[in-house]
């Protein structure tokens, strides 16, 4: 495998878990907006800045609400909805990005046995 390639693929897998940390932040969101609290910043979840007196709660509770292979049943309500569809997006760009990174490894794998 190339330098290139190597590349590529750390880019690919850093860009992964920057997008499914966001994930988790959006999580967290929409734990304050369904407790009928203000969503604050997405921020919020990595400066851990607890404004409501459950935060720290739904802070451990965000990691895992939505695991990625699992549907995201829309509530009804329109303001949890839009939290809900946000993190439908995100988990759409995350089944992208690892249909990418599997694809470029099967690349990467048979590249390397071409002949020249």
């Amino acid at each position: 495998m190339t330098a290139g390639q190597t590349t590529f693929l750390v880019i690919v897998m850093i860009l992964t878990v920057a997008v499914y940390s966001f994930k988790w932040a959006l999580h967290f969101q929409y734990l304050r907006v369904q407790n009928k609290k203000s969503p604050g910043h997405w921020t919020d979840y990595y400066k851990r800045n607890y404004i409501h007196k459950k935060d720290r709660q739904w802070w451990k509770e965000s990691i895992m609400l939505f695991p990625l292979l699992y549907p995201v049943i829309l509530t009804g309500k329109e303001k949890e909805d839009h939290w809900l569809l946000k993190i439908k997006r995100t988990n759409l760009a995350l089944y992208f990005i690892l249909i990418v990174l599997l694809l470029a490894g099967i690349y990467f794998s048979k590249v390397s046995t071409l002949p020249a």
